[in-house]
């Protein structure tokens, strides 16, 4: 009769649970049990040791007969089962949810509403119910507290049962001590960001906090078995963890609930200076006033060679140019590089023409050691992505922590792996991983690249480093990933409970106050600076070069010579 009138109105009937249908579509689903017939308590208990009582599974179970609720206890109804007793009466129907709030604790009774007939004399608290008419004149009774549609709402009082919290401790036991007294913040920062957030959550729901402590976050080790807080999430030893990065394996395993906090992990350095990287003395002019200098030489030298003919043929000097192209290209030679010359002009025309070519060359000879100065100090914005920092001369490292080691081994695309094996770990020698302190001390020295996680790395260089040594810190992302979010429990049953009330931390500005305690940005320096450094061998190496070529030269054009005039 009862398919008969559901078919009726379009409600169609299965007569199994059907395991192979997809849970896409269970919530469309109603699964009616009547607790009045001999071997539904059998069937009870074979569905929830299939899990068929886990969310998003919805139960009736039927009670014509004032059965007791003994079966219940024996079931799987976790926080968000959804299972409704329906106690059918003379004339009326009481419906009471049924759920415990963990494996193996007592099931939960709550009257969800009651159904009358309009013939029934009502006689309730009305500070308590709330009446409705449907439209065969029929009246349901519904408590308030439980005129909530939202399922998770209504089941927000954990009623100081546990849950846990997995913390990942890496820097020092010392954290376990001082996980939200703001004490030793350069330590264990993104466990004490979390665990913050979540000890709100936790008073949210009315339970009670409880703690273990591990060193990995969660790995595979050889034998394909997880360690750190993925094992415990799946061994059920944690309902929550520490903020984790997203990755493809650990996705499958665990659900991530909500972003309670931001860290990121990359290369820091300090810009290396302009003339390690490019010849810093072909750059204060643009090409084309290299171009305007030449003609302008190549002009003078011209206009000389025609004055210093035409003095020879009026009068000859012995200090007087004698028409050759040899004698014009030492005097140029010689206003060039701001040096005299034993030969000149004698008469008005070369000499306006000498005159004219020293003032020209003094002062682009001033305006260029001036760009010179500049740039011997200058630092390098060549150096911003990976391709750069692979080929740059700067020196890389790595924080000696298990995520950086996995994460360098992990990324296999040319580049990064490039990079890994070029300039982290080259074949031959100890990898470079490096402490925290030890990595920010070379990252003060320069040229030298460490990857970190941000927030200690940058406590510690805000205490230590000087006004002038934050000025030029870069970063470059290696591992390109977004905020890491807290994991939990696969289809854990307090997923919804921990998503809303993370939500609510956020909304209020709770999670962002806590982010500004912790949190520490990039430093910034205090204006300009002004510090006296020392050139060095490097600064000055093209000169250098050119230095070492002339001297070479020298011998050479002399022997040169030598030969010229004997032979």
């Amino acid at each position: 009769m009862l398919s008969k009138i559901m078919f009726d109105v379009n409600i169609n009937v299965g007569y199994s649970l059907q395991p192979n249908r997809s849970e896409y579509f269970a919530h469309n689903i109603l699964i009616l049990a009547d607790l009045s017939c001999q071997e539904t308590n059998v069937f009870l208990i074979r569905a929830s040791a299939q899990g068929y009582f886990k969310s998003p599974y919805r139960w009736l179970l039927l009670n014509t007969e004032g059965n007791n609720f003994d079966v219940l206890d024996q079931l799987d109804m976790p926080l968000n089962s959804d299972v409704v007793i329906a106690n059918i009466g003379f004339d009326s129907t009481v419906f009471i949810e049924a759920y415990k709030i963990r494996d193996n604790s007592e099931v939960i009774l709550s009257t969800r509403g009651e159904w009358r007939t309009a013939r029934t004399e009502l006689n309730f608290n009305k500070t308590l119910i709330i009446y409705e008419n449907d439209k065969d004149e029929n009246i349901i009774r519904k408590d308030l507290a439980f005129d909530v549609k939202i399922l998770s709402r209504r089941r927000s009082n954990l009623r100081q049962y546990p849950l846990t919290m997995a913390n990942v401790i890496t820097d020092s036991n010392n954290t376990k001590q001082h996980l939200d007294d703001r004490l030793y913040l350069h330590q264990d920062s993104i466990t004490k960001m979390s665990y913050m957030v979540v000890k709100i959550c936790f008073e949210m729901l009315n339970a009670t906090e409880r703690l273990i402590f591990t060193p990995t976050w969660g790995y595979k080790d050889k034998n394909g078995n997880w360690q750190g807080i993925v094992d415990h999430l799946l061994k059920k030893e944690a309902d929550l963890g520490t903020l984790t990065i997203f990755t493809q394996e650990r996705m499958k395993v665990v659900d991530y609930i909500a972003m309670v906090g931001s860290t990121a992990v990359r290369f820091v350095f300090r810009e290396p200076p302009l003339s390690l990287l490019q010849n810093i003395f072909t750059l204060p002019f643009t090409g084309a006033v290299w171009m305007a200098i030449v003609v302008c030489v190549l002009s003078c030298a011209l206009f000389l060679y025609i004055a210093s003919k035409w003095e020879a043929t009026v009068a000859m000097h012995p200090m007087q140019l004698n028409g050759s192209w040899a004698d014009v290209l030492i005097l140029i030679i010689g206003a060039v590089l701001q040096q005299g010359c034993t030969l000149e002009p004698r008469y008005a025309a070369g000499r306006c023409v000498t005159l004219l070519l020293f003032v020209a060359l003094t002062i682009l000879y001033s305006a260029y050691c001036a760009n010179i100065v500049v740039l011997l100090r200058a630092p390098s914005s060549s150096v911003r992505s990976l391709p750069d920092l692979l080929s740059s001369p700067l020196k890389l490292g790595a924080s000696d922590f298990e995520y950086n080691r996995y994460f360098f081994k992990k990324l296999n695309d040319p580049i990064r792996k490039a990079i890994y094996d070029k300039k982290i770990a080259p074949k031959g020698r100890k990898p470079n991983f490096y402490s925290m302190k030890d990595g920010v001390e070379r990252i003060r020295k320069g040229l030298f690249a460490f990857h970190m996680e941000l927030n200690p790395g940058y406590r510690l260089i805000q205490e230590t480093y000087k006004e002038d040594e934050k000025c030029d810190l870069v970063e470059i992302d290696y591992i390109n990933e977004i905020d890491p979010w807290v994991p939990g429990q696969k289809r854990s049953p307090y997923k919804d409970l921990f998503k809303i009330n993370f939500i609510k931390i956020r909304e209020t500005g709770v999670q962002a106050a806590i982010h500004h305690r912790l949190h520490v940005g990039k430093p910034h320096c205090s204006g300009t600076i002004s510090a006296f450094s020392s050139v060095g061998f490097s600064d000055m190496y093209p000169a250098i070069i050119t230095t070492l070529y002339g001297m070479l030269l020298a011998p050479a054009v002399l022997v040169l010579e030598i030969m010229y005039k004997r032979l």
